[in-house]
């Protein structure tokens, strides 16, 4: 594939990334599986620890009487939850990193029709963690502001404007992370309504669709039950009388456990599709950047010093690897 075949259409752009992802399906999601699954791995150590050390509380300050305090409880319990967090900030780390480095493992596929080397395409990020780190400060600042009901119209304005702030990142890399949103919205002027044709479509497709399809084979699996018995003993301990109180007053239905378990299903597989359809994502993003920034005049993966072919790195690694 060529970025010359790739259709200008909000359609033609989603085909030609869903084409793309499906043939390097299996090296997408071996590279997001640490990721995703190290993140879910994470928080379900943190949160049974604690629900295993809550529940036999009684039970261990009767054998251990040091526990039999306020600050001894809290310390054991961080101590014992610490593996859990450990394991969840580098799955997340490594989650932020793939938005900078699946544009470049994208780039190699587009151009070479192989995915190279995990390591390569991640040092395309982690050279210039700097500027990357404070590209998500800005962007999570602006993030927050947009949660606000009356600066979401706003908000998806300006993130349809800034929606190629990581491409811009990946490929002009003499760029400053305030730049990248600058130049993000440079490339989108003038082609909102078709930016914001394949945001909704993808959007759709990757945060809707698939999950309700998921879920339905999770349902036929019998992996939701399996799911539901593990987690309605912890929900059970989350307290909601307050809550329950002010729904019986208002006439509404009230929380059970078994509710708070069946939410906790929905988020895990709404954050497993999500999370496994990032570089999905990412692929359409790097083509729709392509595509303008070849129209704008500027080509991608251009320095200072002229127009670049691949990463160098990665051709140093990949020639390693055929030898």
């Amino acid at each position: 594939m060529t970025k010359n075949k790739v259709n200008d259409s909000a359609l033609g752009i989603l085909f030609e990334g869903v084409k793309l992802y499906c043939m390097h399906f299996p090296k997408y999601a071996l590279y997001m599986l640490f990721p995703v699954f190290g993140q879910l791995l994470g928080l379900l150590w943190v949160f049974f620890s604690s629900y295993l050390f809550v529940t036999h509380l009684d039970y261990l300050i009767q054998e251990i009487p040091m526990l039999n305090g306020f600050i001894q409880l809290i310390s054991c319990m961080l101590l014992i939850a610490l593996p859990g967090l450990i394991i969840w900030m580098k799955a997340f780390w490594d989650y932020l990193v793939a938005y900078g480095a699946l544009n470049s493992m994208t780039d190699a596929a587009m151009s070479t029709g192989k995915i190279y080397d995990f390591p390569a395409y991640n040092a395309v990020v982690t050279r210039r963690v700097g500027t990357f780190i404070l590209l998500w400060l800005i962007f999570s600042l602006f993030s927050l502001v947009s949660v606000i009901p009356f600066f979401w119209v706003i908000g998806l304005i300006f993130f349809v404007y800034f929606v190629l702030i990581f491409q811009v990142f990946t490929f002009e890399e003499d760029v400053s992370a305030s730049g990248c949103f600058k130049r993000s919205l440079m490339l989108i002027k003038g082609n909102f309504a078709r930016t914001l044709a394949v945001l909704t479509i993808l959007f759709a497709v990757t945060y809707y669709f698939l999950e309700q399809g998921v879920s339905v084979i999770f349902d036929a699996l019998k992996i939701t039950q399996l799911l539901l018995g593990m987690f309605e003993g912890f929900a059970s301990l989350i307290p909601v009388d307050g809550v329950n109180t002010i729904l019986a007053a208002a006439g509404a239905p009230q929380i059970t456990p078994l509710d708070i378990a069946h939410s906790i299903i929905d988020q895990i597989v709404f954050f497993l599709v999500v999370g496994f359809t990032l570089p999905l994502r990412s692929i359409t993003w790097t083509m729709w950047y392509k595509s303008l920034s070849d129209r704008d005049g500027v080509p991608a993966k251009v320095t200072k010093s002229g127009r670049k072919k691949l990463d160098p790195e990665i051709l140093k690694r990949a020639k390693e690897k055929d030898n």
